[in-house]
């Protein structure tokens, strides 16, 4: 019996060691397990991460595209003084090198676009370039993406600073890796002041105006005269853009200046970006004549006005609309206008603006102009004469026969001698008709071949044959006028005559 139990506590020492032995295997293939199944999922991980990820999407500015442009004179665009890249845009790998873009140069000096160019990367797929307007952009935007290493930008503000960034690009096995970044600051050109207007003239002053640029910092005034050798200098600088007007008070009567008003902006520091203007011309004291008189009969306006010093003519301008396009009416050396028939009724517009030829090239420039406006009248002297009437203007020297409305005589004449038997002015009817006839006076007796008196006084129409055909018009009249009467040519007065009848109105001013 004892030795039943030793075997059988031999066989349970037996027993309890194999199990100790199962449980230690089990164990260690639950932990090489555990051990496996970590690895795989840190495998996993790094697949995920080598996955190529999706393309950005392109941000374009509005009206922007990529264009080729021509390489003409060029500058290099102001780098940054930090051309890095803007970090986690687009994958890098340290065994992928993308080289970096060298400098950036400007192609172009232009009010609304943009061209610049870099030099190729070696190795490198494409380039992507990036916009930021300094003036209202706090980051970059993807602008395009090209292969070419040139570029123009259009349709941009004026005035306004601008950087890009242009980074070099390759793609392996459908990852994009994007290298270093160059970056340079530039701007379009301030625009353009269009020809500025002058609104005062004097013997001793000039001044003009223009249109305000809201985005310069101000403006360059240039002035050329006779003592700068036929050059533009720099003579006043304006700081601010809100001032448009501006008064030269050193000129000299009668000396020729022109002027250009350019708007400027320092958009970096120590970098001014000057746009371009045009020429204004003119003369100290050429200046809008001053008016004597303005009326309107018989459908047409007539205006006097006071000589200019310093004119050699006048030119008027007018329209028929207030605000409307003024087109050129007549120019003249004269102080003195009789418009053609106008519309009756309508309000006509008028400026008579003086010129004057200047330099050896006999230069035409202009100074201010008068203006003024007149409603137009059919009447004269407050009487309406019909549509059969005789017009005559003194200071024309000049006849107009109408008949029924229409034009059916018209011819220089001469009137009544200045300051001694000047022709009376007024509203006057033929009373007396004859031909021939015999006209005598203190002195003298003369026979005309048609005779059509318009005064009791003895004033008329009548051909007069101790006259050239050279007299008529002009200012025979000053000095070597009639006694009062209208002489005109024979021709004319004969078919003045044959339609001329009694009580036909004589209209003279």
């Amino acid at each position: 019996m004892r030795k039943f139990k030793s075997v059988l506590s031999l066989i349970l020492t037996l027993v309890i060691m194999v199990s100790v032995v199962a449980c230690l295997d089990f164990s260690a293939f639950a932990t090489e397990t555990e051990d496996l199944s970590q690895t795989e999922i840190e495998t996993q991980v790094e697949d995920v991460a080598e996955e190529p990820i999706a393309e950005p999407t392109i941000e374009t500015v509005e009206g922007e595209k990529k264009l080729v442009a021509e390489v003409s004179e060029t500058e290099a665009l102001i780098p940054t003084q930090t051309p890095t890249q803007e970090p986690a845009q687009i994958p890098t790998s340290s065994s992928t090198k993308v080289g970096k873009v060298g400098k950036l140069y400007k192609d172009s000096k232009s009010t609304n676009q943009i061209k610049f160019y870099w030099n190729p990367v070696a190795g490198a797929h494409g380039y992507r370039i990036y916009s930021k307007n300094n003036d209202k952009d706090s980051t970059y935007k993807l602008l395009t993406t090209t292969t070419g290493t040139k570029i123009t930008v259009k349709n941009l503000p004026h005035t306004t600073p601008y950087q890009f960034k242009v980074a070099a690009y390759v793609t392996q096995h459908g990852v994009t890796y994007e290298g270093e970044a160059q970056i340079g600051k530039t701007a379009t050109q301030p625009a353009a002041v269009a020809k500025p207007k002058l609104n005062q003239c004097a013997s001793t002053s000039i001044k003009f105006t223009w249109k305000k640029n809201s985005r310069a910092d101000g403006y360059r005034i240039y002035r050329q005269d006779a003592t700068t050798k036929g050059k533009l200098v720099l003579y006043k600088t304006i700081k601010k853009n809100s001032t448009v007007s501006f008064t030269d008070k050193k000129v000299k009567a009668g000396r020729a200046y022109n002027y250009q008003v350019r708007a400027y902006r320092e958009m970096y520091k120590g970098k001014t970006y000057i746009g371009t203007g045009t020429t204004l011309r003119t003369v100290a004291g050429l200046c809008s004549p001053k008016l004597v008189k303005c009326t309107t009969q018989l459908r047409r306006v007539t205006i006097d006005w006071k000589a200019n010093a310093q004119a050699d003519g006048y030119h008027i301008y007018y329209t028929n609309k207030k605000g409307g396009t003024f087109k050129l009416l007549k120019t003249t050396k004269a102080t003195y206008l009789n418009t053609d028939r106008l519309k009756a009724g309508y309000t006509y517009y008028f400026r008579i603006m003086p010129y004057k030829y200047v330099g050896a090239k006999k230069t035409k420039v202009t100074g201010t102009y008068l203006p003024l406006n007149k409603k137009v009248t059919s009447t004269a002297y407050g009487k309406n004469p019909g549509k059969t009437y005789i017009e005559i203007s003194i200071t024309q020297q000049h006849m107009w026969f109408y008949v029924n409305g229409k034009l059916y005589v018209s011819t220089d004449v001469v009137t009544g001698n200045v300051g001694y038997y000047a022709t009376p002015k007024g509203y006057h009817k033929i009373w007396q008709r004859s031909s021939p006839a015999t006209l005598t006076g203190p002195t003298w007796s003369s026979f005309v071949n048609y005779w059509m008196a318009f005064t009791y006084s003895g004033c008329g129409i009548h051909d007069a044959s101790w006259r050239s055909a050279s007299e008529y018009g002009g200012t025979t009249y000053m000095g070597n006028g009639s006694h009062g009467c209208v002489n005109t040519p024979y021709s004319a007065v004969k078919k003045i005559y044959s339609k001329a009848k009694m009580g036909t109105p004589v209209i003279i001013y």
